[in-house]
């Protein structure tokens, strides 16, 4: 394969030993547009990074199969809609970061399979900037309560 035409060479991407993508770092970018559905087909993928873009519409219902995410990074974007439910299945996850949205229901309770450091940040806070925060029993912290 031509390296132009490798994937792993990308941009933003990190491939593992039998490239497969394992990261996509590809916060402050420039991007805009939605994440695709097509984010369900890197079932490898560990950390997924889109962070302080101009992304839009919702997080997709099919990140639920990504058992292997540890991170998930969306934080300042412009994603509405509700966390899918799927999400509750991402049991590797130790670092969530969707604040900076307007997102809005509730996340799935989330533990971090016995590992030592999670962070899981949302707009979830009360009294709150928001019409209706999310409701977000497993976040570490807030950042959009008015107090």
């Amino acid at each position: 394969i031509d390296e132009f035409n490798n994937h792993c060479e990308w941009h933003g991407v990190v491939c593992n030993e039998v490239d497969k993508v394992i990261k996509l770092m590809l916060g402050n970018g420039g991007l805009s547009g939605r994440i695709s559905d097509a984010i369900s087909h890197l079932t490898s993928i560990e950390t997924l990074d889109l962070h302080d873009n101009d992304l839009k519409g919702s997080i997709p219902s099919g990140i639920g199969k990504l058992v292997n995410l540890s991170s998930f990074i969306v934080s300042y974007n412009a994603i509405t809609g509700t966390i899918p439910d799927g999400f509750g299945n991402l049991s590797n996850l130790q670092l969530l970061h969707i604040h900076g949205n307007s997102l809005r229901g509730t996340v799935p309770l989330l533990a971090s399979k016995g590992q030592h450091y999670s962070s899981f940040i949302s707009d979830c806070g009360s009294p709150s900037v928001f019409d209706s925060p999310l409701d977000c029993p497993s976040c570490t912290m807030c950042c959009n309560s008015q107090s």
